[in-house]
């Protein structure tokens, strides 16, 4: 498929997005990563897997985590390998850090054997997640830790005087399905089940910043996805929102990002 500049910007506007989210994040993704490291203990993890490593925010939390382990970032998306393997090289950590283009829902997928494999928001991306939770059982030795992580919803990022739009347009966009839940799935793979948890997060940020770039980011994320489901009025709200948040910061002074994350913690027997 040829990259036209539309799948270029969308690129671009989605690697931000998940940058952006890394940043807000930040705190709920080393939480998620101390978890982990009270079942797998730095002198027993020489190898770890980051499936579905996006831009890579797992997978440098977790070399901060067990700073003598290799780690091999694997993503289907070429460019976002790209970009972890400059980051790897600016921080010195290219002799730690190695990628592996492939889809973990692949019959053939083959990318070693790990001692921990972390995979954040991406199984619900699996056509087939039995199949990708297959795989990574056969990519984690005896033992090994296997840590999945998902987004329960979008994140809500408008401050309490929109609550009534923003409620409207995640309605339209279909943002409050309840999101999987793996713990069924995981023991089927053949895993002990470890441990569960909600990690939720709520912060105020300036509009000026990181964290008003992300609330107009996922309005306008959202919006793409509401289409004709939301009204005319509610639309033409969204977008004086989203450009106030790209620009002048009259209406939105700052914004208040509130989500959770769900984590399942499992080891293979």
């Amino acid at each position: 498929m040829p990259h036209t500049a539309s799948t270029h910007a969308h690129h671009d506007q989605l690697s931000r997005l998940l940058d952006l989210d890394a940043i807000i994040h930040r705190s709920v993704t080393e939480r998620a990563v101390r978890a982990l490291a009270r079942h797998a203990r730095k002198a027993d993890v020489a190898t770890v897997l980051d499936i579905g490593a996006g831009t890579g925010a797992g997978l440098f939390a977790l070399a901060a985590e067990y700073e003598g382990a290799e780690l091999v970032a694997i993503d289907l998306d070429e460019r976002m390998l790209d970009d972890i393997r400059g980051r790897a090289d600016r921080q010195g950590l290219g002799g730690r850090i190695t990628s592996i283009r492939a889809d973990m829902g692949d019959r053939l997928f083959d990318a070693g054997v790990a001692d921990v494999i972390w995979s954040s928001n991406a199984l619900h991306e699996a056509p087939d997640p039995a199949l990708a939770l297959s795989n990574m059982f056969r990519s984690l030795r005896r033992g090994g830790v296997l840590a999945i992580v998902e987004m329960v919803a979008p994140p809500l990022v408008l401050p309490s005087e929109h609550a009534s739009l923003e409620t409207a347009l995640r309605l339209a966009a279909g943002a409050d399905r309840n999101a999987p839940d793996w713990a069924t799935d995981i023991t089927a793979a053949g895993f002990e089940l470890l441990e569960t948890r909600l990690l939720t997060s709520g912060q105020r940020h300036a509009a000026d910043g990181p964290g008003g770039e992300y609330a107009a980011l996922e309005l306008r994320r959202l919006a793409q996805h509401a289409q004709s489901e939301l009204s005319d009025e509610s639309a033409r709200s969204i977008r004086e929102i989203v450009a106030d948040l790209s620009g002048e910061h009259r209406l939105i002074e700052r914004v208040h990002v509130r989500g959770a994350r769900a984590l399942w913690i499992a080891r293979r027997p």
